[in-house]
């Protein structure tokens, strides 16, 4: 399972970086992947769901020491046992993060469920997903002429 849930994230970050240099017609594309990674992490579900992967959910936290109020938040999914995080390179970390144990995400503060009604350890239902592709579909849509 290790390596389906890092192929997934490599492909996922691979196709967004080739969208975003090609000027694709996401607003927020532009900016990849600072400030990005709720959407990264909503499309990470969605690639890691397609891919099989059951127990999948985002979580948030605060980066210690970002900026001048310390209270930058960061959202990245726990897929089984791994932290995944296609983002963590607006901090200085790796592109795609795939870890049983990630140092810098366990030293994250405040780290809760994203949404705690929907992000549960069980993981976030099907019915959550498709909530959330319904929602993505226009983006989605661009992307799959970057696979």
């Amino acid at each position: 399972m290790t390596d389906s849930i890092h192929d997934t994230a490599m492909q996922l970050r691979a196709t967004l970086d080739r969208a975003r240099n090609a000027g694709a017609n996401i607003p927020w594309l532009s900016r990849f992947p600072r400030n990005c990674c709720n959407f990264g992490s909503n499309l990470l579900l969605f690639e890691l769901s397609d891919a099989g992967v059951r127990r999948i959910r985002r979580v948030i936290g605060t980066v210690p020491e970002q900026g001048p109020d310390g209270d930058t938040r960061h959202v990245w999914v726990q897929a089984d046992d791994y932290t995944v995080d296609i983002c963590a390179d607006e901090f200085g970390q790796s592109a795609v993060v795939v870890e049983q144990q990630s140092d810098w995400h366990d030293a994250m503060l405040d780290v809760k469920p994203f949404l705690a009604q929907c992000d549960l350890p069980e993981g976030v239902s099907q019915t959550e997903i498709a909530r959330l592709r319904e929602i993505y579909e226009d983006v989605l849509t661009e992307l799959d002429r970057f696979r």
